[in-house]
């Protein structure tokens, strides 16, 4: 086990940590026993052992997580279930909690482990494609003005949200209340570093995008590269749901950009 890639192992923990809080959650809210009972907390190790030897059997795994688009299912859906409970229990004007704001604990920590499995397994997607695929095109570009704009005015709100719900919200599991702000502070900090360039890597499966200087990767399948678009001095790379804000790169930040712009409208537009 130890041999293996740091991204493949991380992956393989993250999956028992996301099946053990999923069985820890399912648990307590049959029996109505809580988190810590002996046979919530004995289900959860089974459970964490069980995703472990999961990921470590099927090679696949972290592949099918990412081509399926899977990881949206176990990250982002519990997360808008907590934004529509976290909405819920700052506006409800009655005193009788609802069925949303009972889950909150909940979604919260499938939120937070979901968004782990999301990390770990785009990150050691990335491994398998460079091992496997030849890459068809590379080159390094920054975003260009609006677009830093977008996504820093994004992130602000979406950090604002999470540190002002960490302080007016009760959390059952005190450890999630601790890492809520924490989230804030992440997307504020992305914020600052959001105009850093991002090394761009197209396979014949689709187009691999990381930051300069982080282990952010992402993977967007060829079928959702829509087109490439030219225009002054911006190259425009369109996709498709579920992330439809295209990347825009200033073309002076492009070594070789017409080798770029030539390639993309051949591999992608068919040009």
């Amino acid at each position: 086990m130890f041999q293996r890639p740091l991204q493949r192992i991380l992956f393989e923990l993250t999956c028992g940590i996301y099946t053990g809080a999923l069985a820890i959650v399912g648990v307590a809210l049959v029996t109505s026993t809580g988190y810590f009972s002996h046979i919530s907390l004995a289900t959860a190790c089974l459970d964490f052992l069980f995703g472990v030897a999961l990921a470590i059997t099927r090679d696949d795994l972290a592949e099918l997580l990412v081509r399926t688009r899977l990881y949206l299912v176990f990250s982002f859906g519990p997360f808008f279930v907590y934004l529509i409970s976290d909405v819920v229990t700052v506006f409800s004007t009655s005193s009788d909690s609802t069925v949303l704001q009972n889950w909150i604990a909940e979604d919260l920590l499938l939120t937070i482990a979901g968004f782990f499995l999301y990390i770990t397994a785009m990150n050691h997607y990335a491994v398998i494609l460079r091992r496997h695929e030849e890459a068809l095109i590379e080159w390094f570009g920054r975003p260009n003005t609006s677009y830093i704009r977008l996504i820093r005015l994004l992130s602000i709100v979406g950090g604002l949200i999470f540190l002002v719900s960490g302080f007016i919200l009760h959390i059952s599991i005190g450890p999630i209340q601790g890492l809520f702000p924490s989230i804030g502070g992440a997307l504020l900090g992305n914020a600052l570093i959001i105009g850093k360039s991002k090394h761009y890597t197209l396979f014949e499966s689709g187009l691999l995008v990381k930051r300069r200087g982080t282990l952010n990767n992402r993977f967007i399948s060829r079928h959702q590269l829509r087109s490439v678009k030219c225009d002054a001095d911006v190259l425009t790379l369109y996709r498709g749901l579920p992330w439809p804000v295209p990347f825009r790169c200033t073309l002076t930040s492009i070594p070789n950009a017409k080798s770029v712009i030539h390639s993309l409208q051949k591999h992608i537009n068919g040009d």
